[in-house]
């Protein structure tokens, strides 16, 4: 998380909790981009060579 942070100009999962803590719509936008980009992640994974484990 400390690289990512780095190479982002801040922390993605910071601004996850705090959103949500503070009733941001920008937590809740978070939150659902987050949990499309899992599945979508998790579906091609094997399409690029990737293994299911």
């Amino acid at each position: 998380m400390g690289y990512g942070a780095r190479i982002a100009f801040g922390c993605n999962i910071g601004a996850f909790f705090s959103g949500i803590a503070s009733f941001s719509l920008h937590g809740w936008e978070w939150l659902i981009g987050a949990l499309i980009g899992s599945a979508v992640g998790i579906v091609i994974r094997p399409h690029i060579g990737l293994s299911k484990d």
